[in-house]
């Protein structure tokens, strides 16, 4: 392939996640403003300045327009800084920075939130109160979770399945869930990053002074 031909599809690709990530963002508006069932497919397109057969190109249906993929949600600088501060760390061992880096990557990507947090309140509301898009929340959750784990995997040169990389996972998300509710309250005066380190640390206390355990005996018989 030329080099015109690969920049034309770097292009074009660029071009299509823009438009995605633009169907994402006023799906999300128009269900913090008027809720899952407030607004239409035709409304949603009007919004974005697309036909409905575009819009039926990138999403299935409205509901899928409104959670997004996981992959639009991560900024690709962001992505790229947290990965390369893997780089030079000793083979089969976790980086040093992993944490402060996980850190920047989280409080980076609620910096560039498309829409506001009054919205995102809103949002969070309106997709509680409907079941059917909560449980399609769910999957996409998980399906984050594995972008998460390559990401990880590419930063620590460790496999997705690595006992550390889906712990790592599994605290992290911990801690997102945690510091996320505390944010975005309506009452709630301190920034992410100062919530997130807080919680980070607390996560620290609790597991820095213990001694690595050992099997059962009958296990290394």
């Amino acid at each position: 392939m030329t080099n015109s031909a690969t920049e034309s599809g770097g292009l074009r690709e660029r071009k299509r996640t823009a438009t995605r990530i633009a169907i994402t963002t006023a799906a999300r508006t128009l269900t913090a403003a008027h809720g899952v069932n407030g607004f239409t497919v035709e409304e949603l397109c009007e919004e974005v300045g697309i036909s409905r057969r575009t819009f039926f190109n990138y999403f299935p249906a409205k509901e899928d327009a409104i959670l997004g993929s996981p992959v639009d949600d991560l900024p690709e600088d962001l992505v790229q800084r947290f990965v390369d501060g893997g780089k030079g760390s000793p083979s089969g061992e976790l980086s040093t920075t992993l944490l402060a880096d996980f850190v920047d990557l989280a409080v980076g990507m609620v910096d560039r939130m498309a829409i506001s947090r009054s919205e995102m309140i809103m949002l969070k509301n309106a997709i509680a109160a409907e079941p059917r898009l909560l449980q399609k929340a769910m999957h996409g959750s998980q399906a984050a979770e594995e972008v998460f784990a390559s990401m990880l995997s590419a930063r620590e040169s460790l496999p997705t399945g690595d006992p550390r990389i889906r712990a790592a996972i599994t605290v992290f998300g911990a801690l997102v869930q945690v510091t996320g509710p505390k944010f975005f309250a309506p009452e709630n005066t301190v920034s992410y990053r100062r919530l997130l380190v807080d919680a980070v640390n607390s996560a620290r206390e609790v597991f820095a002074l213990s001694s690595p355990l050992s099997y059962p005996s009958e296990d290394t018989e």
